[in-house]
């Protein structure tokens, strides 16, 4: 099912932006060309698998994604809940985003931050003022893209994965 998130739309460069929630399929499409390219850079995040429809079945997840025009153009996992990263952050007090991703023809358009602008709106409509993140810690190109979003770093924890070994997380939140 495919809903406009409160009515927004917005122009951003000549070109009518809108918000859906519920595109699961869409937005995994486009986390998934995200992954590849990351791959095919040489800067793996993502393991294109873990896009399938399957594991993401947690009903407090919300698949959002920006359209420009026609055409998908970004996509983000909203939550709000956080066991692993975030475990002393009680339900429903606090937005998390996840597998924030844009596509490739949409990059350095600041359609990133327009969705997460957009995320702090669904927050706000929920009476939720916080909205939280992680990432890898030495991505700086992303981490600069969170600090210019108005979000603050918490801290940076170290975890040992069976999957991935070492893994340094950026946790970073924004109050509104």
């Amino acid at each position: 099912m495919i809903t406009l998130i409160g009515g927004q739309s917005s122009f951003f460069s000549g070109e009518l932006l809108h918000y859906t929630a519920g595109d699961k399929s869409e937005a995994l499409s486009i986390m998934r060309e995200a992954a590849q390219w990351l791959i095919d850079t040489g800067k793996p995040l993502w393991d294109i698998n873990d896009f399938e429809p399957e594991q993401f079945s947690n009903p407090v997840d919300q698949f959002v994604v920006l359209w420009s025009g026609d055409e998908a153009a970004a996509a983000v996992i909203l939550s709000f809940e956080d066991k692993l990263i975030w475990p002393d952050i009680p339900v429903d007090t606090s937005g998390f985003i996840r597998k924030l991703a844009v596509r490739r023809k949409h990059s350095g358009q600041g359609i990133a931050s327009k969705l997460i602008e957009h995320t702090t709106q669904i927050c706000k409509s929920k009476g939720i003022n916080a909205l939280r993140l992680d990432c890898d810690a030495e991505r700086e190109g992303l981490r600069a893209l969170y600090e210019r979003c108005g979000f603050t770093l918490k801290e940076v924890k170290v975890f040992q994965t069976e999957r991935y070994g070492t893994l340094s997380v950026a946790c970073y939140e924004l109050f509104f």
